[in-house]
């Protein structure tokens, strides 16, 4: 039932009555003034969604829904939609707050409509299409197991050393004894990632730019540093593994592959788990990749070969920029390392901000909280190529 549809019932409830008020009916009276203020609040709501309306035909979009229809409830295919179906449930006219269910210059500029030539044509003549810039693929975080916790801190128990032995003994002979030391606590606490932007009400109207505004570039620069960190994490944890000495930049691709290698062992005989992920940067990817023999030819594939999924010794690559060129991280990440987290990405916003309602604005904010456990660190081990990383192509 839409608000019209609403409103006849509530006048047609309030008709029923007339006759009881009249005579002095107090359960009708009462009823009345309920159904009174009722009406009222529909016909202001009316009101909203028809300007709402108004609007979008302005823009050649006149298919928003009527003002309290259950927006929140309907399937979203991104958190940007979902957002969205959230905010259309609240007209521009009132105070509120949205938050969306889970599913650091000083950037104070407040995102207005965009114009051209001092002339606003963003949403009229213009493809609403945005060419977006470069995209790092956010892949580390992915690399790790995920747990979720209640609290801000998670407290995790490292087994302590055997001390003593077990030993093979003759008959009758003294067995030895062993003694397990108690466990080493390990304390990870969460940290907070977040930003936040502003809007004028002239660009929320537009809710095909809003959306793009949470899904392309506020989620996506929340998770790139969410990956730098998890990665600068990784590398100064204390205990990790390390070969900083048999590389440098004159380093043939034969010697890199074959540290990688020596590296990919250490992990698992000082862990008790295969490597299962390398990360490299792509300038490190790129010298490997063009590695040739004393015959002149390509270790690898070549440059008609394919690989579904990049693999070195037959460990998966991660190509990324979340490691610095010339510094390669061989890991268990699945079975020695988790990300953990409380709950998920939020996005929130509201117009009570400050001066938000009387300047017709609102301030939308993303964050998330999570912390790297790095269980076991010589389950990972980080090789350094001196001197400023592999460049060039030489093998």
């Amino acid at each position: 039932m839409n608000l019209k549809e609403q409103l006849a019932a509530k006048k047609d409830e309030f008709v029923a009555l007339k006759e009881k008020i009249e005579a002095g009916d107090a359960e009708a009276i009462k009823a009345g003034e309920v159904l009174s203020t009722e009406i009222e609040d529909l016909n202001g709501k009316i009101k909203a969604a028809e300007k709402a309306n108004a609007l979008l035909e302005q823009i050649g979009d006149n298919t928003i829904p009527e003002e309290g229809d259950d927006m929140s409830t309907q399937k979203a295919n991104s958190l940007g939609e979902h957002f969205i179906n959230h905010l259309k449930a609240h007209p521009a006219e009132k105070r509120f707050s949205v938050i969306a269910d889970e599913f650091v210059k000083s950037y104070n500029d407040v995102q207005k409509t965009p114009t051209t030539s001092g002339v606003s044509a963003f949403a009229t003549t213009y493809d609403r299409n945005v060419v977006t810039g470069a995209r790092t693929p956010l892949v580390i975080r992915d690399l790790f197991a995920a747990e979720t916790i209640s609290g801000s801190t998670l407290v995790y128990l490292v087994e302590g050393a055997i001390e003593g032995a077990p030993a093979a003994t003759n008959e009758g002979a003294k067995k030895p004894q062993v003694h397990f030391a108690d466990p080493t606590p390990k304390t990870v606490s969460l940290a907070k990632i977040a930003c936040f932007i502003k809007e004028s009400d002239e660009y929320i109207n537009d809710y095909a730019f809003l959306e793009s505004a949470v899904n392309g570039r506020l989620l996506y620069h929340l998770g790139l540093v969410e990956q730098n960190k998890l990665i600068y994490d990784l590398i100064n944890t204390s205990g990790i593994q390390s070969d900083t000495t048999s590389l440098t930049a004159s380093s043939t691709a034969a010697q890199i592959a074959d540290v990688i290698m020596k590296e990919a062992m250490d992990v698992q005989d000082q862990s008790g788990f295969p490597a299962d992920a390398i990360v490299i940067h792509p300038n490190d990817w790129y010298k490997l990749r063009i590695g040739k023999d004393a015959e002149n030819r390509y270790y690898g594939n070549g440059y008609f070969g394919e690989q579904s999924i990049p693999n070195l010794w037959g460990i998966p690559v991660c190509v990324s920029t979340a490691t610095s060129a010339g510094t390669i991280i061989v890991g268990a990440f699945k079975t020695c390392g988790s990300v953990v987290q409380k709950g998920g990405v939020r996005v929130e916003a509201t117009n009570s901000d400050q001066d938000d309602f009387v300047k017709n604005l609102m301030t939308i904010r993303a964050e998330e909280r999570l912390a790297l456990a790095v269980r076991r660190p010589a389950g990972f081990s980080k090789i350094v190529i001196g001197a400023g990383g592999a460049t060039g192509a030489t093998s």
